[in-house]
C-alpha cells in the first residue's frame, strides 16, 4: 500500500485505533528523559534483571489510551511479560492484568515486586539480613583495618613460544586515578612485568616504572610483548588495583589505589558449594564465550567470598520469621547481584565502577576483570544498594495505588478449576498455551522477543542456577524459547511459528472488539518477514502503526554502534473483525531512523494482507523510497 494512497483514520463504522489516541512526541520527549536514569522515573526495574526492557511511560501511554476507549474495567495481558513493564504500568492504574513468561527469573521476579507487603517490615528484615552478613565483610579488611569495596584483577598468561609472562591489559590506560575533574592522574599498565605507571591522563605513550618498557597508550597490542607472537596460555589473576573506602568530605569514598602489602587480594578456591553452582556451564550460543574464557562451572565466575556472600545471604532469608512477600522480595534483591561475578565483571575506566557480567546483553569476555565486595555499603550492584532499591520500588509503586493488587500465579494447562480471583495473574511457561478463557481480553500489549538479538534463556542461565539455590524445585525448558539458536537448532522458521502460535494463543482470549499491540525492532530484514509471517498466520491484520523512542543512546550496549534506537508499535485486530478501518499511520515520520520504521511498518501492512512475507524487502524499499529516504538501516 503506497503511502500517498492511505486515507485519513475513518472512525465512523469502527471504534479508533488505540495508537491515534497517542501523542507520541511528546511521548517519546518522556521516553528520553525515562531512558537516561531509569531509576530515577521507575524504581521497579531494578528489582530483578531482564534485557530489552521497554520505557515504562510508552506502555503507560498505551494502557491510557486503552482505557479510553474501553473502560477502566478492561483485562490487559501480556503473553511476553520478560521485565513486566506492561504488568507494573497496568497494575498502578488498577488494571486486572495478565502476565506470562518462558521462564521462571522473570516470571517470579515479578510476581515478588507486585506482591503486597508492609515497607516497615521490609525494612526491619532486610536490616536482619545484613546483620547476618556483616561477619563476611572482615575477608575484605586491609592489615590496618580499613574495607575494600572493589579488587581489580589482570589476566597473566605465559607465551607458548617464549614462555615469556604476559598481563593482558585490554587497554593501555587502566583506569583514571578519581571522577574529580581537578584529578588529571591515571594508572597505565604494562603487558610485559603487570606494573602500573601512574601519569596525567592525556599522555600518549609511557615507560613502564617497573622494567623500563615503553608503551604506545593509543595503539592497544595483543599478544606477547616480549616475542610478538599471539598464542597466549592464561595461568591465573593478578591483582594490581583495590578499592578502599575512606571519609572523603564527611561522605564514604571509594578510593582508588595500587594494591599493598596486605591486602587481603587473594582468589581463594571455593569449597563445599551448592550443587546447581558445581554444574557444568552448558554450551550455548552466548555461553560459549564463558567456556573459551576457560570456565568450566558457575562456580568459576566468582570469588570465594562473593560466594559465600550470596549463600549465605540466602540461607539468612530463609530463615527470617516474616511473611513471603517479604522473603522474596529480599531473596530477588540478593539473587540480582549474583550478576557482578568477580571474574566477569568488567571495569568502567573513566567512571569508576563495575559492568554487570550481562551488561552489553552477552555474556562478558575480559582480562580486567573486578571483584566487587558484594555487601559493601558503597558500590554499584551492591546487596546494601539493592536491599535499598527493594524498599525505594515497594514504595514507588505503594504509592501509585489506592490499594495493593491480588496477584496469584500459575502455569498453563494446570488441572481444576481456573483462578479468577486476582488483579494480577503470573504465569510462567510457554504463551502457545494461556491460562486465559477465550473472549475474556480488551488488550493484549507486549513485545515480542527480537529475534535473536537477545539470547534470554542462555543470560538467564545464570540467574537460573542462582534461583535452584534459593528454591531446588525450580525447572528451566529453554526448548520452547522463540529465539533462533543454532546450538538448539532453531531457525528463522522455528521462531515465526512459535511467535504465530503464541499471537494465534493471544488473539483467542481477546474480545471481539479487542486489540492486539506489538513493540518491535530489528536490523535484520529476515526477523521483520518472520514477524510479518507469524502476524498473518495467526489470524491477526495491521489496523495501525506509530513510532516511538524506545532505547537509550548512552547503554553500554548502544555505545558506538549503529544501533537502532526506536520501536515501530503494531496495532493488530483479529482478521476477520467486520468494518475495520484502513491501516493508518498515527505519527508523522521525521528522521531517518522513524522513516525506516514507517516504510517497514507499511510494507508490513502489504504483507500481512497479501499473506506474502517474501515481498517484504521490496515492499520496504519501495516505501522508503516515496519517503525520500535513502539510507536504509534494515538489510
Amino acid at each position: 500500500m503506497a503511502l500517498n494512497r492511505m486515507p485519513p483514520p475513518q472512525h465512523t463504522t469502527s471504534p479508533p485505533s488505540l495508537l491515534a489516541r497517542v501523542n507520541w512526541r511528546a511521548v517519546g520527549a518522556l521516553a528520553a528523559k525515562e531512558l537516561s536514569n531509569r531509576e530515577v522515573h521507575a524504581p521497579v526495574v531494578s528489582t530483578y534483571r531482564w534485557w530489552a526492557r521497554r520505557p515504562h511511560c510508552v506502555m503507560g501511554a498505551l494502557l491510557d489510551a486503552a482505557v479510553a476507549q474501553y473502560g477502566p474495567e478492561l483485562v490487559v495481558s501480556d503473553p511476553f511479560s520478560g521485565g513486566g513493564t506492561v504488568t507494573f504500568e497496568a497494575a498502578k492504574r488498577g488494571l486486572k492484568t495478565y502476565a506470562q513468561d518462558l521462564y521462571p527469573w522473570p516470571a517470579r521476579g515479578l510476581a515478588a515486586a507486585l506482591g503486597t507487603c508492609d515497607a516497615t517490615e521490609l525494612q526491619a528484615a532486610a536490616d536482619r539480613v545484613l546483620a547476618a552478613l556483616a561477619p563476611h565483610r572482615e575477608g575484605y579488611r586491609t592489615a590496618d583495618g580499613h574495607e575494600l569495596s572493589h579488587v581489580l584483577r589482570v589476566r597473566r598468561s605465559t607465551c607458548a613460544h617464549c614462555s615469556g609472562k604476559v598481563f593482558e591489559f585490554p587497554h593501555g590506560l587502566v583506569s583514571v586515578t578519581s571522577r574529580s575533574l581537578s584529578d588529571r592522574g591515571a594508572f597505565f599498565g604494562c603487558r610485559a612485568c603487570g606494573h602500573l605507571t601512574r601519569r596525567t591522563r592525556g599522555i600518549k605513550s609511557f615507560t613502564c616504572d617497573g622494567c623500563d618498557a615503553r608503551w604506545s597508550v593509543n595503539n592497544e597490542t595483543a599478544g606477547c610483548p616480549h616475542c610478538s607472537h599471539d598464542a597466549l596460555c592464561a595461568e591465573g589473576w593478578q591483582a594490581v588495583l583495590v578499592q578502599e573506602l575512606a571519609v572523603v568530605h564527611s561522605q564514604l569514598r571509594a578510593v582508588l589505589r595500587p594494591v599493598a602489602e596486605g591486602d587481603p587480594v587473594a582468589l581463594h578456591p571455593a569449597s563445599g558449594v551448592h550443587e546447581a553452582l558445581a554444574a557444568k556451564i552448558p554450551t550455548g550460543k552466548e555461553t560459549k564465550r564463558l567456556l573459551d574464557n576457560g570456565f568450566a562451572a558457575w562456580r568459576d565466575l566468582y570469588s570465594s567470598r562473593q560466594l559465600e556472600a550470596l549463600t549465605q545471604g540466602l540461607k539468612a532469608v530463609a530463615r527470617l520469621d516474616c511473611a513471603p512477600a517479604v522473603k522474596d522480595r529480599l531473596a530477588f534483591s540478593l539473587l540480582g547481584a549474583a550478576e557482578m561475578p568477580a571474574l566477569l565483571s568488567r571495569w568502567d575506566r573513566f567512571n569508576l565502577k563495575p559492568f554487570e557480567g550481562m551488561a552489553n546483553h552477552r555474556y562478558a569476555q575480559t582480562t580486567f576483570a573486578v571483584e566487587s565486595n558484594l555487601l559493601s555499603p558503597v558500590g554499584r550492584g551492591t546487596i546494601p544498594r539493592r536491599l535499598e532499591a527493594a524498599a525505594q520500588a515497594l514504595q514507588w509503586f505503594i504509592d501509585s495505588r489506592k490499594r495493593p493488587p491480588k496477584v496469584a500465579t500459575t502455569v498453563p494447562g494446570r488441572r481444576g478449576r481456573r483462578k479468577t480471583d486476582w488483579d494480577v495473574l503470573v504465569t510462567t511457561g510457554s504463551s502457545v498455551k494461556q491460562a486465559l478463557q477465550t473472549g475474556s481480553v480488551n488488550v493484549v500489549v507486549t513485545d515480542p522477543p527480537y529475534f535473536d538479538d537477545v539470547q534470554y534463556g542462555e543470560l538467564a542461565r545464570l540467574f537460573h542456577v542462582w534461583l535452584k539455590v534459593y528454591d531446588p524445585n525450580v525447572v528451566v525448558d529453554e526448548s520452547a524459547e522463540a529465539v533462533p539458536n543454532s546450538t538448539r537448532g532453531t531457525s528463522p522458521a522455528d521462531y515465526e511459528a512459535t511467535i504465530a502460535a503464541c499471537l494465534a494463543e493471544s488473539r483467542r482470549t481477546l474480545k471481539a472488539n479487542g486489540r492486539l499491540i506489538l513493540t518491535f525492532h530489528n536490523k535484520k530484514m529476515v526477523a521483520w518477514r518472520a514477524l510479518a509471517g507469524a502476524i498473518a498466520t495467526a489470524g491477526l491484520k495491521v489496523t495501525a502503526l506509530a513510532a516511538v523512542l524506545a532505547e537509550n543512546q548512552g547503554d553500554h550496549c548502544k555505545r558506538s554502534v549503529n544501533a537502532m534506537l526506536h520501536d515501530l508499535v503494531i496495532e493488530c485486530a483479529p482478521a476477520n473483525t467486520p468494518l475495520l478501518p484502513a491501516p493508518s499511520l498515527e505519527f508523522t515520520p521525521k528522521s531517518a531512523a522513524e522513516k525506516n520504521l514507517a516504510a517497514m511498518g507499511l510494507a508490513l501492512v502489504d504483507c500481512v494482507a497479501a499473506r506474502n512475507s517474501a515481498d517484504l524487502g521490496a515492499e520496504y524499499r519501495a516505501h522508503l523510497e516515496r519517503l525520500g529516504v535513502r539510507k536504509r538501516l534494515i538489510d
